[in-house]
């Protein structure tokens, strides 16, 4: 019986104790999953004089754990504006000292179910002589925090969740208790005395969309995929953009030219291509990595790509125009290719794109070094192709205190910086549909992207973007502003940028900078002597390998070989420079940094095999057509016959190369342009003997590359070589002697002894010779006579 009551005892006693819940207690948010806090809505997203005095953070709270939580409670806080470039990051993670409660907790729920949400809404003054608000006394970016606490079941309770942001504020609005009583006093406007000078490049750019191996005159065009025919149709990704740059230039909203004068279209040129292509229909292949022998399927994009590509001439004629890298390639990884040629197409054959698609001139002295850090490889191969400013991050580190150094920077002779702020750049780059974290970004300046909400992220970059703007401390006073060239922005996002941009000049804290300006300026303030670019950290995920680098390499330099040895084909136009393009460019578009960085190196080497395999191809598409039985020489001189094959759309320059055994002499024919199709030769040769051999013919390029396989002709000669001629003579000259003889003597009226008949021998009687005989014997008796 005692045992029975111990045992109901311990039992009651397990039932009534809570299980310990491990980090049910802790104070991080992310040590255990059971609450997450996302912002919806940010009103205003940019704090004005005339914006009102009230700000609004609106947001839902939702339960993702495996339990309920009780006593769901939230608040705001904030922290002193920010101070350096670094601070546009370090505020959005780590340490939460800076900031300070604005207000007390709100309890939202007091028990939260699994899989539930509720919402919230946060809204106080920016400043106020009455508690609570924000506390905000001048023009600055703040950063602002979200705090959720709850008491998970079987858990004590814990901040489980929060969410950071920045708030831009141009302009103090009044005291909501004042009001405009006391009129301009009671707003606080910003410091406009020294003005940043604002570059904007709008990208426009994709990443790589041409299907790998496939050279050019194939008609249709092949794509990949067809995500191209949504992004330019109306309320795509590349339409939101065009359509942004559109408005906030046009006329009608930008009356005094001030925004267009600091904008500048950034467009990649395989984008440019790849649309233009699409413009006279295309199909696209099911399987990526097929090439030319792949299924396809018809586009749908084709009155799209028309729509976008005019509409984009039409802009291009009232507004600067740059043209990026080429695909956005890694210029680190183009240096270790090392081709020139592939560099020069790149960079400075890029703009020549742009130009004929568009029918303009862009600005060109520019690079864009979109995603990568400068390193001294990118340095090394700009310089090699004449002056430019490169347009890169500056270096930036969590430890820095101030504004990143924007000061122009000399590299090499003819290389020159433009720095732009990477905490500028990280925040742009995290804002949209595919946020990114830069591989130029230090490693301790990033942030968990995927924590925050879109609304936060835009927040985030706007605040960055006015930031410079609203440091009149911060030197210099000029701001380049380089998106991620992929921008993946909706239509209000993208609209919200350029609006910022706007305010900024409307309000006195920025002008306009063009990018001429910025090439002409930055070369002027350089110092004259280089300053080596510092070696950054690479991300190894980015890194492109020395592998797929040294494929390149190899398949780029028989491909410039085979260009070389092609002519222009005078019935379609088509010239080798253009059909062996693509397959350049291809090489091109391996090493773009538009791919993730996660998933580069697999890309590029897919794209490399598939090329090396077409390449492959073309080199065998000319060659010797092989006979498949044996030839017979009539006389010792007497032709080889053959037959050249060529399947390329264009002739080509080859050489013939025939080794034959000791006694056979080739007379070399040189070079010959052999033309689309099939072409017979009769090569001299002259052989000094009588049998069977073995002749071996291949082609090869001008420049001795080999095309196609070799061939073995198997050879019957009848020719006796100098015997036969020297036998031959003699019987001729014998001939000649009699035949001189007889005439000699006919004219003479002698008889020839070849014409008289010699005496035949006569034959004995067999009766004379048996009597002959008998006469030998003892003569007959009178009586036989």
């Amino acid at each position: 019986m005692l045992v029975r009551v111990l045992t109901a005892a311990v039992l009651l006693l397990l039932l009534a104790t809570p299980a310990a819940l491990p980090g049910a207690a802790a104070a991080e948010p992310g040590s255990a999953a059971f609450l997450t806090l996302q912002i919806d809505r940010v009103t205003p997203d940019i704090v004005t004089t005339t914006s009102g005095s009230v700000v609004t953070v609106a947001g839902t709270v939702r339960n993702v754990g495996d339990r309920p939580v009780r006593d769901v409670v939230v608040r705001l806080e904030s922290a002193p504006a920010v101070t350096g470039s670094a601070g546009l990051r370090t505020n959005l993670s780590g340490n939460l000292d800076q900031y300070t409660a604005v207000a007390p907790f709100i309890t939202l729920s007091t028990e939260l179910q699994r899989g539930q949400e509720v919402p919230f809404t946060l809204a106080y003054p920016v400043r106020g002589t009455e508690e609570p608000s924000l506390r905000i006394d001048a023009p600055g970016v703040y950063p602002l925090l979200v705090n959720v606490n709850g008491t998970p079941d079987y858990g004590a309770p814990a901040r489980l969740d929060d969410a950071r942001l920045l708030l831009p504020v141009l302009g103090v609005p009044p005291d909501p208790a004042i009001g405009d009583s006391e009129g301009v006093s009671a707003v606080v406007p910003p410091d406009t005395s020294r003005p940043v000078a604002m570059t904007v490049l709008w990208p426009l750019a994709d990443r790589p969309r041409l299907a790998a191996g496939i050279p050019g005159g194939t008609t249709p065009v092949r794509l990949l995929d067809d995500d191209l025919a949504t992004s330019l149709a109306p309320g795509g990704r590349l339409d939101t953009l065009l359509s942004a740059a559109d408005f906030a230039t046009s006329a009608q909203v930008d009356g005094d030219g001030a925004v267009g004068g600091a904008l500048c279209l950034a467009v990649d040129p395989d984008l440019l291509i790849t649309v233009n292509a699409m413009t006279g229909g295309y199909v696209v292949t099911d399987d990526p990595a097929g090439g030319l022998g792949a299924p396809t399927h018809p586009g749908t994009g084709q009155e799209a790509a028309v729509n976008w590509l005019g509409r984009l001439r039409a802009l291009a004629q009232r507004l600067c125009v740059t043209a990026t890298v080429y695909s956005q390639a890694d210029l680190d990884a183009l240096k270790r290719v090392g081709d020139t040629g592939l560099s020069a197409v790149a960079t400075t054959g890029a703009a020549d794109i742009v130009d004929q698609i568009l029918g303009i001139r862009s600005v060109r002295g520019a690079t864009l070094i979109g995603d990568a850090p400068l390193t001294a490889p990118t340095v090394s191969l700009l310089g090699a192709r004449g002056p430019t400013v490169a347009i890169a991050a500056a270096t930036l580190s969590a430890q820095d205190p101030g504004g990143a150094d924007l000061t122009p920077q000399r590299n090499s002779p003819d290389v020159v910086t433009a720095p732009f702020d990477p905490g500028l750049g990280a925040a742009l780059a995290g804002t949209g549909g595919a946020p990114i974290a830069p591989t130029y970004l230090d490693e301790d300046l990033r942030i968990p992207l995927q924590h925050d909400s879109r609304v936060a992220r835009l927040q985030n970059a706007l605040g960055a973007l006015l930031w410079r703007g609203l440091a009149p401390e911060a030197e210099p006073r000029t701001q380049i502003v380089l998106p991620p060239l992929t921008w993946d922005l909706n239509p209000g996002e993208a609209q919200s940028m350029l609006t910022s941009v706007a305010s900024a000049i409307r309000a006195g804290l920025a002008v306009p900078r063009p990018l001429p300006a910025v090439i002409l300026e930055t070369h002027r303030a350089a110092p004259p002597e280089p300053n080596p670019a510092p070696e950054p950290t690479l991300d190894p995920d980015a890194f492109i390998d020395n592998g797929v680098t040294s494929g390149i390499s190899a398949v780029t330099g028989r491909l410039w070989g085979l260009t070389s040895a092609l002519t222009a084909d005078q019935r379609t136009g088509l010239t080798g420079t253009g059909y062996t393009a693509p397959l350049r460019e291809d090489m091109l578009r391996a090493l773009s940094q538009s791919v993730p960085a996660n998933a580069r190196n697999q890309a590029a080497q897919q794209r490399l095999s598939t090329v090396s395999r077409t390449v492959a191809d073309l080199f065998g598409a000319v060659t010797v057509v092989n006979p498949g039985g044996s030839y017979t020489l009539a006389t010792e001189r007497s032709p080889l016959p053959l037959a050249l094959r060529n399947d390329l759309p264009v002739p080509i320059r080859v050489r013939l190369h025939i080794t034959a055994p000791p006694g056979v002499a080739v007379t070399d024919p040189g070079e010959i342009e052999l033309p689309p199709g099939f072409l017979p030769l009769r090569v001299p040769i002259e052989v000094h003997f009588t049998q069977r051999f073995a002749i071996d013919v291949n082609l090869s390029t001008a420049d001795g590359l080999a095309l196609g396989d070799p061939v073995r002709l198997s050879v019957h000669s009848n020719a006796y070589g100098k015997v036969l001629f020297f036998i031959t003579l003699t019987g001729g000259v014998i001939l000649a002697l009699l035949v001189g003889r007889r005439l000699w003597h006919r004219f003479r009226g002698q008889p020839d002894r070849a014409d008289l008949i010699p005496p035949t021998p006569r034959h004995p009687d067999p009766l004379d010779t048996a009597l002959a005989h008998g006469d030998d014997r003892t003569p007959p008796t009178d009586e036989l006579r």
